[in-house]
């Protein structure tokens, strides 16, 4: 498909730099969700027209490929054509764009644009809710990721630590290889890696899979929100929830700080089956953190199928009901700011996507993201009035900066 229209001469680059050149002899239908992306991608940039157009170009993608992507997307830009594009990774869409435009209004009822700002403007104006060239305010709360709110909260007790031994997983022709580590109570380590580096596998191995070589190791409750969730449940949103989680779907601390916040009420009555894609995942997220007497919650990618304003809210509620609760949980996220946001420290997935990977121990936020980031070549620094991750553009003075002093994480205290 992709020789039946080249119409620009750069097949070979956009096959390279979007890593399709495994894939080219497969049928279209046996691509998975990332690889399908992809190719969805360059067949659009292989065409010669005024006008790109790209719906969220970022879904399925882990953090490297998201900004391959953006890479390619942007050098398609030539005097005479626009590149518009939907997205909802603040991160990518920082790096990707040079103009922005905000939209709010009614979610299925109205919806306003405003004149397009330049990217730092344009995305502090989406975060703090107030247009100032209209004096327009379309949101009560501004969102903003301080990291220090956690500190002055409460003085977690770390006194009770957990920890797992050393294991290997192969599947196939992929092995995953464990390095021990330990955690505690009130505690979110959040695992990072590219697509294929075993991060569902691990935390298949902590939900009691068993590794290659048996191991003593603890088995612990857990509450588990799958990658992909698929809706069999016959019967309203309230059925599930009164099924599943009756004790905390009655508990008012539970619907104030979950249930209110993730907006459960505007769908409580809806058929589980006809429900969208981030109606589901913000009740596969209720459901999770709902379950009854568990000691660690495994979620992999809550953000996906969400917008830019319920990814937020989602992890700030993920965060409070962690620390409230003294419980662990280990997400895989790949959204780069919810990501920086919920870690209190992360592990790293190194190593070849689908042949082998390691696992490092558990380690601080900083150190974590400088070892991930260096392996993707990707700086980062933050922005002075809320405080979120901005990715450098590439070669950029703080890019070179950042590189040469090995800082490609920047927290400024």
């Amino acid at each position: 498909m992709l020789d039946s229209r080249p119409e620009r001469d750069n097949k070979e680059e956009i096959v390279e730099a979007l890593q399709l050149r495994e894939v080219l002899t497969r049928e279209v239908q046996q691509l998975s969700g990332g690889e399908l992306q992809r190719f969805a991608i360059a067949m659009s940039c292989i065409r010669k027209v005024d006008v790109y157009m790209f719906d969220e170009p970022s879904s399925y993608l882990d953090i490297k490929q998201r900004l391959e992507a953006a890479k390619v997307i942007r050098s398609l830009l030539t005097p005479d054509c626009y590149v518009i594009a939907v997205e909802h990774d603040l991160s990518v869409l920082d790096y990707l764009s040079d103009f922005v435009c905000c939209l709010y209004g009614k979610p299925s009822m109205y919806g306003v644009v405003t004149m397009p700002f330049s990217v730092r403007e344009g995305i502090n104006i989406f975060l703090d809710g107030f247009i100032p060239t209209e004096n327009l305010r379309f949101r009560e709360d501004s969102l903003s990721f301080k990291m220090v709110e956690t500190a002055e909260e409460l003085i977690v007790d770390k006194t009770r630590r957990y920890a797992y031994p050393s294991m290997t997983k192969t599947l196939g022709g992929f092995k995953l290889t464990v390095q021990a580590g330990e955690f505690t109570d009130s505690e979110i380590i959040v695992m990072l890696g590219e697509n294929g580096t075993g991060k569902t596998t691990f935390v298949r191995l902590l939900a009691g899979d068993t590794p290659d070589v048996e191991v003593d190791k603890q088995s612990w409750a857990f509450s588990l929100k799958p990658q992909t969730i698929s809706p069999k449940f016959p019967g309203t949103v309230r059925m599930l929830l009164l099924k599943q989680i009756k004790a905390a779907f009655m508990h008012p601390q539970f619907n104030t700080d979950v249930m209110k916040p993730m907006a459960i009420e505007a769908i409580i009555d809806q058929d589980v089956k006809t429900l969208s894609g981030g109606e589901l995942q913000r009740v596969a997220i209720v459901l999770c953190l709902g379950k009854p007497n568990v000691s660690l919650y495994l979620i992999d990618e809550p953000s996906s199928f969400l917008d830019s304003e319920q990814r937020i809210i989602a992890s700030k509620v993920i965060k409070r009901f962690i620390l409230h609760a003294k419980k662990t949980a280990f997400i895989i996220e790949h959204d780069f700011i919810m990501a920086t946001y919920l870690a209190d420290r992360v592990i790293v997935f190194e190593g070849q996507p689908a042949v082998t990977a390691t696992a490092t121990p558990p380690q601080t936020l900083l150190s974590g993201m400088n070892k991930f980031l260096s392996s993707l070549e990707i700086t980062f620094r933050r922005d002075p009035t809320n405080y979120r991750p901005r990715v450098n553009k590439l070669n950029s003075v703080k890019d070179r900066e950042q590189k040469t002093s090995g800082n490609y994480f920047f927290l400024e205290e």
